[in-house]
């Protein structure tokens, strides 16, 4: 697969919005936590707002609070969101993807358990735009690969509109 290819493709343009996903979804981090491992202070998603099972795309949401602890230091005089924090995002939506694509179900399920999962490649990332304090961010997921033991997404970071980061990441499935 042409990966720098996918991400040259993917600067300037959102791999979806909300309005052209088939599905809105109202899910909060309470529903989140039942996919995956992830808890505060690194669970980066507020929210799941959007889905299309048959494209593979997810749509979710996050406000990067001026109060997160990381623009103390990331920079105290130009405060910016980590790039390294964009593609963990994009990771944690990727694997609620995963969930979904694999129940073929848009439905949280009342048992559901997180997925167990290990990074195991960064196949590439962008970064184009800083992220400051106080911004409502988009992140969109969507499936390039998906086998029995390893899965492959590209995803965006977008403020405002503009795509400020994307990465393609893989990841190796435990369970």
């Amino acid at each position: 697969m042409e990966y720098e290819k996918i991400l040259k493709g993917f600067r300037k343009k959102a791999i979806a919005t909300l309005e052209t996903l088939p599905e809105s979804l109202v899910y909060s981090q309470t529903h989140i936590k039942k996919l995956i491992p992830h808890r505060d202070p690194f669970l980066l998603l507020d929210q799941l707002i959007g889905l299309d099972l048959e494209q593979g795309i997810i749509l979710g949401s996050r406000i990067v609070s001026a109060q997160d602890p990381v623009f103390q230091g990331h920079f105290p005089d130009l405060p910016v969101y980590p790039g390294s924090l964009q593609l963990e995002m994009i990771g944690q939506l990727g694997l609620c993807l995963y969930h979904f694509l694999t129940h073929r179900s848009s439905v949280v399920q009342e048992n559901a358990t997180p997925i167990q999962v290990r990074a195991t490649k960064i196949l590439g990332a962008h970064f184009l735009e800083p992220i400051g304090p106080d911004k409502e961010v988009q992140v969109i997921a969507k499936k390039l690969e998906h086998e029995t033991y390893f899965g492959t997404v590209v995803g965006q970071v977008l403020c405002a509109g503009k795509v400020c980061s994307v990465a393609i990441s893989e990841v190796c499935f435990l369970d």
